[in-house]
């Protein structure tokens, strides 16, 4: 039953990400395929190799959206994207030394880090998505954002009790970026209007 809720999941993930391209955010858009693929592969129940694909995507692709939402609010735009790069080039590096064990859970096969430390990178995406929820409530009054990084965080940290609430909360995030991309668009929409 579980790897059809993972699948389910990931089906959504997918949509949630192609909504994000078809708003021209890009960079979150991949991200989510990137999350979509990571579901698939707990719903799939993958071997040793295609789970090592999905830690190397989130090594690669999480920090990403620390660039974009600070692109997003144009705030510490090249402070942002060297803290992004830092974060993949040591995340990345640190893929040479991943070692994965296998962990069954609710009828599903995944592998997880031998090593249990704390998800830097993931964290401090998680404080820029939080910020810029709030920079996007106070400017555009929009809290969707603020309340989905919010729901990540929680969800992340109780997944790892409860591992699907992880992949929930980013879809949750998925939706909160969609939400702001949209607004964000509509905000510069009126704006090159009131200047025409």
């Amino acid at each position: 039953m579980m790897p059809l809720v993972y699948g389910a999941l990931a089906c959504v993930q997918a949509g949630l990400a192609l909504l994000l391209l078809s708003r021209k955010a890009w960079i979150p858009g991949v991200v989510g395929l990137g999350i979509a693929a990571d579901s698939a592969i707990i719903a799939l129940g993958a071997g040793e190799s295609l789970n090592f694909v999905r830690f190397a995507v989130h090594a690669v692709l999480t920090p990403l959206l620390i660039g974009y939402v600070a692109m997003l609010h144009r705030v510490l735009v090249r402070t942002a994207w060297i803290a992004a790069a830092a974060l993949i080039v040591v995340d990345t590096v640190a893929l040479a030394d991943l070692r994965l064990e296998p962990r069954a859970w609710a009828g599903t096969l995944r592998y997880v880090s031998a090593e249990s430390s704390p998800p830097v990178a993931a964290l401090i995406t998680t404080a820029a998505l939080l910020a810029a929820g709030v920079a996007t409530w106070r400017r555009h009054g929009s809290p969707w954002l603020f309340f989905s990084a919010l729901f990540l965080l929680v969800a992340s940290g109780a997944g790892v009790v409860v591992p699907i609430l992880g992949n929930l909360g980013e879809a949750v995030m998925l939706a909160g970026l969609w939400t702001a991309a949209t607004v964000s668009r509509h905000a510069a929409e009126r704006k090159q209007r009131f200047n025409e």
